[in-house]
């Protein structure tokens, strides 16, 4: 990024931790993907996600730094489900966003002292508040139905009432190709629930059929993201090892005594 006269240039800060996560490639090269079929991993939904969800309910504080992204993926409240990322993570789902061009770094402010991104879903596919709002539950919490949806968004944009949010789920899902779609019914569920589309190869519901990237993204939560919760499960399984070993010992047999002729009596037997 040029520098602006007058201005201080806080590109060489961010890069420079970008590049110690091993996510920045040295020019920004955008692919040109026709039409709206882009698809996305389960990093960059949540990241793209928070950008929207923040522009929204904090304008004030957007656009967000790296650090804020981080924490705003990682957050608990209003995520489903709840992950922990790291810098390198955010920043390389920043990255493919930004080559995807639905994302971008912002304009430095005069004295900033770390870089700032933002969404471009308005330019790329043309989401209007309501849109945005109801995309980003979708891609922070997953499946939901319309009722939820309506409950959740309003704290990003107003959603008057059930029939509003599904105004636009309807008009999402009518676009081609669609942003969501409606589930059959489960068992057990008294409404039907909606899911985002910008998951790559994403299975059908009702096949049994798990995709790649799914199991990919499955793969990825279930590892151990900090060395402590490793620690842990070292320990567990070495006190189940000990306890195993200590039970297995005591449940051997004793050895029995050798067997005497016929005619050996014990002393004072006739």
């Amino acid at each position: 990024m040029a520098h602006v006269p007058g201005m201080l240039s806080c590109e060489p800060i961010v890069t420079n931790r970008m590049e110690r996560s091993g996510a920045v490639k040295q020019s920004a090269t955008f692919n040109k993907v026709a039409g709206m079929q882009v698809e996305l991993n389960e990093t960059e939904i949540r990241v793209l996600g928070v950008l929207i969800e923040k522009s929204l309910t904090h304008p004030e504080s957007y656009p967000l730094t790296l650090n804020t992204i981080v924490l705003g993926a990682s957050q608990k409240q209003n995520r489903d489900p709840v992950l922990e990322y790291t810098e390198a993570q955010v920043a390389s789902a920043l990255q493919s966003l930004m080559d995807k061009e639905l994302a971008r770094q912002s304009p430095p402010a005069l004295g900033a002292r770390a870089n700032r991104f933002e969404h471009s879903v308005v330019e790329r596919w043309h989401w209007d508040r309501r849109d945005q709002a109801v995309m980003a539950e979708l891609m922070l919490r997953a499946r939901q139905t319309a009722g939820e949806i309506r409950t959740r968004a309003t704290r990003m944009t107003p959603l008057n009432d059930l029939e509003a949010a599904m105004s636009v789920l309807r008009e999402l899902a009518r676009r081609d190709p669609p942003f969501l779609e409606e589930l059959p019914r489960e068992p057990g569920r008294s409404a039907n629930r909606f899911r985002h589309l910008l998951m790559a190869r994403s299975a059908d519901p009702a096949s049994g059929v798990i995709s790649e990237t799914v199991l990919a993204a499955s793969t990825e939560k279930e590892a151990p993201r900090t060395p402590s919760a490793l620690a842990d499960l070292s320990d567990r399984v070495s006190r189940l090892e000990a306890q195993v070993a200590r039970l297995t010992a005591e449940a051997e047999p004793m050895p029995l005594k050798e067997s005497r002729g016929i005619d050996e009596t014990e002393p004072g037997c006739v």
